[in-house]
């Protein structure tokens, strides 16, 4: 009924078994949850001789009883109860975790039988003093302590807080001895030398470097160190990238040579051994000066612009061949009315004649092919194609060059072109162009020699 107590009895105990699928046997179960049922008193507990973890929060106990029995006992959760005393716990021994927050505890006492106590929570409790805190010298091994929310005001616990040997998380926030303590978080830092988490963040060794530095020489000392480690930083950022450089570069020289210039700000910025690297990583190996990807795109470019100009003159010159052209200095005429039947006439040689002598080539000439022979240079008959249109590629016989249709020499865009043509006309041996010596010259050359295809992707 109301008001009547409530106790921790076996026939509940078996009941709260079944409910949490626990063992019936109490002495194999090693957890058990007791917690927010409002029970005033433990009790009840000796035949749970194998608990390991016990909860117990959020009742009503304001005395620690009844664990004489639970020597293998590792973590105890006695939060949110009104226990005043720390006491009953001589026989578990084995305890590593004891959770005594929103209680009231006014002092730390007891807790020396306790050899393995690691973390001890104490928040929302009623400690004041250094003197309420002295135990925990007792307690070597303690590694996490919470003391939020209390009532400490005296500065002398950090004497307390830097004896302990392995503290190494410390909560001290909601106490108003922050106030009171300079430099709080450096002065902590400072005097509790195994600290890896105050409060609300941890604390790296960056920051204990910088507040060693501090505690020595104040803040420009640790305005120093923040420098030097910064320092120290970006120079082992700096080997880190080398090496992973390095490991690229006996790998993908052409990705290596793109990290540098990325990381130099661009091309433009890449010394001459860079420079070199790339060119070589590029396949360039028979240049012997560097080239960068500026250098090569311009190159490439300007190929590229004098091709499409060869192929409009070839095409102008095939036009002129079919009769839409007279044989003029300029190649494309904006006229599109056929030629006159004098032009015509002049085109046409007379029938019986075999060679016409001509120092320089002066255009296409239907049936006749533009070359050196025994007569000399000039226009010969085409043996091999008598009455069939002119061919507008340039043909070898053996060792001798001939063109029927070959441009003259002053409509090739530079002298270096122009030169080519007259060493064909002068029965010079071909010039073999490799890519990579060309330059503009062999894009003039590839140019002279496209097929009707590439004349197609002018239209």
């Amino acid at each position: 009924g109301w008001g009547a107590t409530k106790r921790i009895t076996p026939a509940l105990l078996k009941k709260l078994s079944k409910e949490q699928e626990l063992y019936t046997t109490p002495e194999l179960n090693d957890k058990l949850y007791l917690h927010y049922r409002g029970f005033e008193r433990i009790e009840g507990l000796e035949k749970w001789t194998g608990l390991k973890a016990l909860w117990l929060e959020g009742n009503g106990f304001g005395k620690i009883e009844g664990l004489g029995e639970l020597t293998n006992l590792r973590c105890l959760y006695l939060h949110q109860n009104c226990i005043r005393k720390i006491e009953g716990l001589q026989v578990c021994s084995k305890l590593a975790t004891v959770q005594l927050s929103n209680n009231r505890i006014k002092t730390l006492e007891n807790l020396s039988v306790l050899p393995y106590l690691s973390t001890l929570q104490l928040a929302n409790n009623i400690l004041k003093d250094a003197d309420d805190l002295r135990h925990l010298l007792a307690c070597p091994n303690i590694s996490v302590l919470d003391l939020q929310n209390n009532q400490l005001d005296d500065a002398d616990i950090l004497d307390v807080l830097a004896a302990m040997p392995n503290l190494a998380v410390l909560q001290l926030q909601g106490n108003d001895v922050i106030s009171k303590i300079p430099s709080y978080r450096r002065t902590v830092i400072s005097r509790c030398k195994s600290l890896m988490y105050l409060d609300d963040r941890p604390v790296f060794e960056e920051e204990r470097l910088a507040v060693a530095a501090w505690a020595v020489g104040g803040l420009p000392a640790e305005r120093e160190e923040r420098r030097r480690q910064r320092e120290e930083k970006e120079k082992a950022h700096r080997r880190n990238l080398d090496a992973m450089k390095h490991l690229m570069r006996r790998g993908a020289p052409d990705v290596v040579d793109r990290t540098d210039a990325a990381a130099n700000g661009g091309d433009e910025s890449m010394d001459e051994g860079t420079k070199e690297r790339s060119a070589c990583g590029r396949g360039n190996a028979t240049r012997s000066e560097p080239r960068t990807e500026q250098a090569l795109y311009s190159s490439a470019l300007k190929a590229l612009e004098a091709k499409r100009a060869a192929l409009l003159q070839k095409k102008a010159e095939a036009k002129a061949v079919q009769g839409h052209f007279d044989d003029a200095p300029e190649m494309v005429s904006s006229s599109k009315q056929p030629p006159s039947e004098q032009q015509q006439a002049q085109q046409q040689p007379p029938a019986n004649l075999e060679f016409i002598p001509s120092a320089n080539f002066a255009g296409c000439k239907q049936g006749f092919v533009f070359q050196a022979g025994p007569s000399g240079i000039g226009y010969y008959i085409d043996q091999k194609a008598k009455g069939s249109p002119p061919s507008n590629t340039m043909a070898a016989h053996g060792s001798t060059a001939s063109a029927s249709c070959l441009p003259p020499a002053a409509h090739f865009h530079g002298a270096a072109s122009a030169q080519i043509v007259e060493q064909i006309s002068g029965n010079v041996a071909a010039v073999d162009c490799v890519a990579q010596g060309c330059g503009d010259d062999g894009a003039a050359m590839a140019a002279a020699t496209v097929g009707s295809e590439d004349l197609d992707e002018l239209d």
